[in-house]
């Protein structure tokens, strides 16, 4: 399965950025494909567990996971399964200039030969909804006071 990913250019420092792009209950509200998401551990460190429920095109999966990377506020790199569908996630933020935030997403997912159809029509959805995710995110940021 191939990785789908796309970045956005955004007027804000890269800890309000981070502030809510690695929000985990707010992914619902952004990410594409993603209906429901929990930290299962009190805090957000690497290591942390975190489920996500993905949509019904995404063949409505449960993914459990950890956190694997988490270098505030840079990187956020989530791996998780749900039944025979891996995904990975990676938020990386880089601040251009002082105030101007470069956020980029990358998603993979990983499924066997005989679920390739689901699979490359998750990712077809995805990376044709990524760029409007990254406004959604805009607009999450925009909504939450400095």
């Amino acid at each position: 399965m191939g990785r789908i990913s796309s970045s956005v250019l955004l007027p804000y420092p890269a800890a309000r950025v981070w502030a809510v792009a690695t929000s985990i209950s707010d992914l619902p509200k952004w990410m594409p494909e993603v209906v429901d998401a929990r930290l299962m551990d009190p805090t957000l460190v690497a290591g942390a567990r975190a489920w996500l429920k993905l949509s019904a095109g995404a063949a409505g999966a449960e993914v459990s996971g950890t956190i694997r990377v988490l270098d505030v506020p840079h990187r956020l790199e989530f791996a998780g399964s749900g039944g025979p569908i891996g995904v990975t996630v990676k938020v990386t933020l880089r601040e251009d200039a002082p105030g101007t935030t470069s956020a980029s997403v990358e998603i993979q997912l990983d499924t066997p030969p005989f679920l390739g159809f689901i699979a490359n029509e998750a990712e077809h959805r995805m990376q044709a909804g990524l760029p409007e995710a990254l406004e959604r995110l805009r607009a999450l940021i925009e909504a939450k006071p400095a």
